[in-house]
């Protein structure tokens, strides 16, 4: 699954920028901790509450395949709470690859 995530984002190679290499899950997940875990649940980590209505990492992939369209559509301004500045192209693939990882 997730030789075949790499593949889309180097194929797709969207979100506004060519893209050198291969999204990285793992600094995705990194930004996911430092970036994102005040209002969604990043998995193997405790925290909480979050805020109601906010959606877990895992129902995110699960209504998403593309890690592109995932990038460009949804990890993006004027997100609430984004952080500034915003991310930039490899940073929100590298997220949106993390995201997709956790697809059942």
């Amino acid at each position: 699954m997730r030789a075949l995530l790499v593949v889309g984002v180097v194929a797709s190679a969207g979100a506004g920028a060519a893209v050198a290499q291969p999204a990285d899950p793992a600094a995705g997940r990194a930004l996911a901790i430092e970036l994102c875990a005040n209002c969604h649940l990043v998995p193997g980590r405790a925290r909480g509450p979050v805020p109601d209505a906010v959606p877990t990492f895992a129902a995110i992939a699960r209504k998403w395949s593309d890690p592109v369209a995932l990038a460009d559509r949804l990890i993006v301004p004027p997100h609430p709470e984004m952080p500034a500045p915003p991310l930039g192209n490899r940073q929100r693939l590298d997220l949106a690859a993390w995201i997709l990882s956790l697809r059942e």
